[in-house]
């Protein structure tokens, strides 16, 4: 069990993989830990292995592994609120270089996580006229990934470009949705609540994977608490959460925690190695995910340097300087790439004793409360920033 996640992310596979074995794993439990820390890879596999009718290692060929291989399976679901577009685009782009069975799998298995938030499960009675058209949109892109995946091995780059040109097409509606979107919502909560409880499906496990669940509203947490009070047999909730201390403590108290280290070095190179990416490094997952998704991360960390060079010097941007960074922030997508990156230069000005505690303390503030409602809310980001930047520096 769990032989890839001991190279990364030893402590955790080991507990899982004594619980499991120890027949002491938990139906509730809560994955905490920084994006890319492979929180949900390890929430797959564990459903994978729950659901394993052989050895129950990763090399199993029994019909529940197979399905699982490719994310065909119907016991799993994810309502997930994370950057998509930016991993598939990198699944995209692998694909066509490389055209392997390992890239292939990459694409399939990326894109099946996203889609898997329109499982049947999720659809509440009453659908609107844009979710109906969700549902169709996600229907086309399935169909798409079984014409993928029965394909013969030897693709050409002309084959896999036109597979390319045809998965951006159909998943293009959907990422926009997808921005309206932040996390589970109530309606999806009652619809999860009937399909668990549905004695037609209880001959298998069934596996719910919840993303920032800190995000949904009062109802939606609220309706899930019951669920996850007393759930029914072979029923698996797992949570993911990037800032685990913001959920409601009555949920807390309810479901057994993991803390999911940063990955090393050494891990990072050796996921990566897959890709064959020559003398190109990177420091983190991250990093690969943007630049592969098409963020121009040497531009990005430019602006980073803009912005806290002047709030270092206390010198406001010009007009024409700020101007032109809010159109690349909103031309890249770059927001919280630039939030994140103000976040860290702040803790180390502070460490380095160059910015007060008072002061790092009160920036902080700001730029967390922006960066959460980032997340939450679909709201213009040049606006955001805008006021945001004004803020940093009127409170000096």
């Amino acid at each position: 069990m769990f032989e890839s996640l001991y190279e990364s992310q030893r402590e955790i596979a080991t507990q899982l993989a004594n619980q499991i074995g120890g027949e002491t794993f938990s139906q509730v439990n809560l994955f905490g830990g920084n994006r890319y820390s492979l929180r949900m890879t390890t929430a797959l596999e564990t459903a994978r292995i729950l659901s394993c009718q052989g050895d129950r290692s990763e090399h199993c060929r029994c019909d529940s592994c197979r399905k699982f291989e490719l994310l065909t399976t119907t016991n799993l679901v994810i309502v997930s609120q994370r950057d998509h577009n930016r991993v598939i685009e990198t699944a995209i782009n692998s694909f066509i270089r490389l055209r392997n069975d390992f890239s292939r799998r990459f694409l399939i298995r990326n894109t099946r996580v996203f889609l898997l938030q329109y499982h049947g499960s999720l659809m509440s009675g009453s659908q609107t006229q844009a979710q109906s058209a969700n549902y169709d949109n996600a229907s086309l892109v399935n169909d798409l990934l079984m014409d993928l995946s029965a394909l013969k091995s030897d693709i050409t780059e002309k084959e896999a470009k036109a597979i390319a040109q045809a998965l951006r097409s159909a998943l293009k509606p959907l990422f926009l949705s997808a921005k309206r979107n932040t996390t589970i919502t109530v309606n999806q909560v009652r619809a999860l609540e009937e399909w668990i409880n549905e004695t037609s499906a209880r001959s298998q496990k069934r596996f719910i994977i919840i993303e920032s669940l800190e995000q949904a509203n009062a109802s939606a947490r609220n309706g899930l608490l019951k669920m996850l009070e007393e759930p029914p047999a072979d029923v698996y909730f797992t949570l993911i959460s990037e800032y685990p201390g913001r959920i409601m403590q009555t949920i807390l108290s309810r479901v057994r925690k993991y803390s999911f280290a940063p990955l090393r070095k050494k891990a990072v190179q050796a996921l990566l190695a897959p890709f064959f990416l020559g003398d190109q490094e990177y420091d983190d997952l991250e990093q690969f995910f943007l630049q592969g998704g098409g963020l121009d991360l040497a531009e990005a960390k430019k602006q980073v340097s803009l912005v806290t060079d002047s709030l270092a010097s206390n010198t406001y941007l010009g007009t024409e300087a700020f101007s032109a960074l809010l159109a690349k922030v909103d031309e890249n997508d770059s927001y919280e790439y630039l939030l994140k990156g103000i976040l860290s230069s702040v803790e180390q000005q502070f460490i380095e004793g160059t910015v007060s505690y008072d002061r790092a303390h009160l920036l902080e503030a700001l730029v967390s409360a922006s960066l959460s409602n980032a997340q939450r809310f679909n709201q213009n980001k040049k606006l955001m920033f805008e006021a945001l930047y004004y803020s940093m520096m009127e409170k000096q």
